[in-house]
């Protein structure tokens, strides 16, 4: 049996499940001159992609602590969902404890940094570290960005801190802080094209270096502590070379493992299973990797026994998405780019592999499953774990874009039918599609509380509209799905309209409860427009303004955004949390402010933070 790596972890947060607060924690963590890291215990935690693919809704506290022994983004996202709601309505003043009223926020930009060259792509995410459970931290906090560009001459994995310049006791007087910034790239033409994973104390992270022919897994120590102003570690335009390294144990050291020398890795981020120190990824040739150890301080080694590595796809499009590993059901879960389904058993993974056809496969672009599914553990659906998996085009007859709800013991004869597919937006009615992807969708807090008894599904896809062959474009649109019995259904469905720009997508969706309202954040633009939108969700979604100037729930990006990367979140915490983190996916000013540095471009991309409040 596995023994809880976080049970120091565990057992604060159980408290804090319970009711029991930790403000003695938070005050201690605020108040630390310069970064407490060795002078505490700190309850920190990571969200990166990988935190908003394996959830379990609606559990008892007990359950959600034994499930956070197998794999802690359980108790993570439990605990980030609960201080929220703790803190939604009054927040105690770091000094005194007392509760004041939340600040109001003005509709602007709070801070866009400079990424030069670099971007973080649509369906990939920057990553957050959160030192504390219940008290942000100015220098350990921070938001890292893995960057695609192939420069060597600026940084590609830039960490951001000092990122509360609207707390009550604004960060270094109100500026974010390039803390960190390294040039990772080992080979010709290296990118980071994925997203990176943060190790459980935030001191590591693991990510992947993809070259036209090959992809290396790299882990990185981090600067310990992480730099305060004045100190940095490099910085975007002038970054720092991380020194070789074997086993990832010296702050700036960087180990290197070829994963494959004949196939790049252009959309398959690394899982790392926290338990066991092993990280699952996925190379374009179909195969899946494992790797181990990965944060442990051992060398990462590529394991080559037991039927690893294992060939997943041999379609024609072998295109992996990030694997996603659900230790309730021995599983790891794998779509490919030419439409299908994968479940690898954890165990024997040559052969006990199952295979569903999820889209309309061989017929084009956007047939595809191109994000990582979504893997629930439903308390109200027990018997078994529910896989969620987004599509462009359907295998179903008259859907087009599409969510299916599989059971995670899905074998090679499931089918899917229109009982547990739901359709986001068909072309003729008779399988023509519009060629667009569909990125991973997300669910309302009602779903969080109650799971499939009375909450909804959220995901992005298309207008009706191709009547014909050869396909077309459509424009986003917005879909709103409950359940009955347990299985999405369209029945009660609502939707809205995002845009009317034909060929636009919307990138992943982020949904955040903040203890008092509901929201839903996601990107939407092509090479024509771009848009970060929000909309407030109650029973139904409110449509976004993203008409004329920018709006409470509408941002403005460079005209050529191409909508914007993933978002990740932060938490309802004391003093200047509840903010939105992403990339821009084209170089320009955001709302008018750009985030140009002197030496360096014009107009770069650039590293964005909003208030969630002020997109309301």
């Amino acid at each position: 049996m596995r023994v809880c790596a976080f049970r120091g972890f565990c057992v604060m947060a159980g408290l804090l499940l319970l009711g029991i607060p930790l403000w003695g924690q938070a005050r201690m963590e605020w108040d630390a001159p310069g970064d407490a890291r060795e002078e505490q215990t700190h309850l920190g935690y990571p969200q990166d992609w990988s935190s908003r693919h394996l959830l379990m809704p609606g559990a008892r506290t007990e359950d959600v602590m034994a499930a956070a022994e197998r794999d802690p983004r359980y108790i993570y996202n439990l605990v980030m969902r609960k201080v929220a709601m703790e803190n939604g309505r009054t927040w105690p003043t770091a000094r005194t404890g007392r509760p004041l009223p939340q600040p109001k926020h003005h509709i602007k930009i709070d801070w866009a940094v400079s990424l030069e060259n670099g971007y973080v792509p649509q369906n990939q995410f920057p990553a957050k570290y959160q030192f504390g459970v219940s008290a942000e931290n100015c220098n350990s906090d921070y938001a890292l960005f893995g960057l695609t560009v192939t420069s060597g001459t600026q940084a590609n994995l830039v960490g951001i801190n000092n990122l509360y310049t609207t707390g009550t006791s604004p960060c270094n007087g109100g500026s974010p802080w390039v803390a960190f910034a390294y040039n990772t790239v080992t080979q010709t033409g290296g990118q980071i094209k994925t997203s990176p994973t943060l190790s459980a104390d935030g001191t590591k992270v693991a990510f992947v270096e993809s070259t036209s022919s090959g992809s290396y897994f790299h882990v990185l120590v981090l600067p310990n502590p992480i730099p305060a102003p004045p100190s940095q570690a490099g910085t975007v335009l002038g970054p720092q070379t991380p020194t070789t390294c074997t086993k990832p144990t010296t702050p700036g050291c960087m180990t290197t493992l070829t994963i494959q020398t004949s196939a790049t890795d252009s959309n398959s981020s690394p899982w790392v299973d926290y338990a066991p120190d092993t990280a699952y990824v996925g190379a374009d040739n179909g195969v899946l990797y494992k790797i181990t150890p990965v944060f442990g301080g051992g060398a990462p080694a590529l394991v080559s026994t037991g039927g690893w590595p294992v060939t997943v796809s041999t379609q024609t499009t072998k295109v992996l998405t990030a694997p996603v590993v659900d230790d309730t059901a021995g599983r790891i879960y794998v779509g490919d780019g030419y439409g299908y389904l994968y479940g690898v058993n954890l165990a024997n993974p040559g052969t006990s592999m199952a295979q569903v056809t999820v889209g309309w496969v061989g017929n084009g672009a956007g047939t595809g499953v191109v994000d990582p599914p979504i893997a629930v553990t439903d308390s109200a659906n027990p018997a078994t774990d529910q896989v969620f998996v987004f599509t462009g085009c359907s295998i179903v007859q008259g859907i087009g874009g599409a969510v299916s709800q599989i059971p995670a013991n899905f074998t090679s004869s499931t089918t899917l039918t229109t009982s547990n597919t739901v359709d986001l937006g068909s072309g003729s009615g008779n399988g023509d599609c519009t060629t667009g992807n569909v990125h991973s969708g997300t669910f309302d807090n009602a779903f969080w509380l109650h799971g499939s008894t009375s909450g909804h599904l959220i995901s992005c896809g298309f207008v009706s509209g191709t009547v014909a062959k050869p396909l077309k474009p459509s424009n986003p649109k917005m879909y709103f799905f409950p359940f009955a019995s347990n299985v999405i259904t369209s029945t009660g469905s609502s939707t809205f309209v995002v845009n009317n720009t034909v060929g636009d997508e919307c990138s992943p969706l982020t949904e955040f409860y903040d203890g008092t309202t509901d929201r839903m954040f996601f990107g939407a633009g092509s090479s024509k427009d771009g848009f970060l939108e929000s909309s407030t969700i109650t029973t139904s979604l409110a449509t976004p303004n993203c008409t004329g100037t920018p709006t409470s729930t509408c941002v403005n990006a460079p005209s050529a955004l191409g909508g914007t990367s993933g978002i990740v979140i932060d938490n309802q915490v004391s003093n200047g949390g509840t903010n939105v983190y992403f990339s821009t996916m084209a170089p320009g000013s955001v709302n008018s402010q750009k985030c140009n540095v002197s030496g360096g471009t014009a107009n770069p991309y650039c590293a964005v933070r909003l208030t969630q409040a002020g997109l309301q």
